[in-house]
């Protein structure tokens, strides 16, 4: 079963989570994600027949989910596109799996089964975010290790707070499909690259990003960081 396998197979997570979006009102509300990098032979027929299962009505009772392209990666990653479920609810994100063992998610199963191969699963949890900027399709990924996770939030909460940017900042937790030594991702979400560009290039000079930098030299192995950016395709299920 292809949802079965995208839990048993866990090699070079890359969040993209990144590129869900779906509404929350509470600023402070944790989101739950399970996402899947997979390698897409034909994304267009790829695309086609998730788009037909999610409007099935077992497609429509599950959580909210979002399909995402990675456009920049390193050489050891294979992955074409990212497929994420969502939820405030860990019990609602648990019952996916189900939602995928009826007729109907079986003809989609069986059509790509040739089509798809899942290079990783990435469990994992919002820290710090804005939900009500989940929707701005442009995504920035920053994979990081952190020894002092209090410390790194702390420090990562003053830094949001002191920038001037129009997009989205966030940190999440991975829980479980990261790569050795990674156990955070930073996500920076905007309308478009050439928005995120122009902006970046201001953010890292500021005085807030440089006490940001100060604060958490120590705690960070920067030999481990890995960034990669994603555009987002469609999305399912949001209210």
């Amino acid at each position: 079963m292809f949802y079965f396998k995208f839990l048993n197979i866990m090699k070079k997570p890359i969040l993209g989570m990144l590129m869900f979006l779906f509404s929350f009102q509470s600023f402070s509300q944790q989101v739950y994600w399970q996402c899947f990098n997979i390698v897409v032979d034909s994304p267009t027929e790829f695309a086609t027949l998730l788009d037909a299962f999610m409007k099935t009505e077992s497609g429509k009772s599950i959580t909210p989910a979002a399909l995402s392209e990675w456009r920049n990666k390193n050489s050891t990653v294979e992955a074409t596109h990212q497929l994420c479920f969502f939820s405030n609810d860990v019990v609602e994100l648990e019952g996916v799996r189900a939602k995928f063992n009826n007729v109907q998610a079986g003809y989609f199963r069986g059509r790509i089964e040739n089509n798809a191969k899942v290079e990783a699963s990435i469990l994992g949890q919002s820290l710090i975010a804005d939900p009500t900027k989940f929707g701005l399709p442009y995504g920035v990924v920053y994979a990081v290790s952190v020894q002092d996770p209090v410390a790194y939030g702390e420090a990562f909460s003053k830094m949001v707070k002191g920038v001037d940017y129009s997009g989205a900042i966030e940190l999440h937790e991975a829980l479980a499909g990261a790569e050795p030594g990674i156990t955070h991702y930073v996500v920076v979400r905007d309308k478009s690259f050439s928005s995120w560009i122009t902006q970046r290039n201001v953010v890292i000079q500021s005085k807030a990003f440089q006490d940001f930098l100060e604060a958490t030299r120590d705690i960070t192995a920067t030999e481990l960081t890995e960034v990669y950016t994603n555009q987002l395709l469609i999305q399912y299920n949001v209210q």
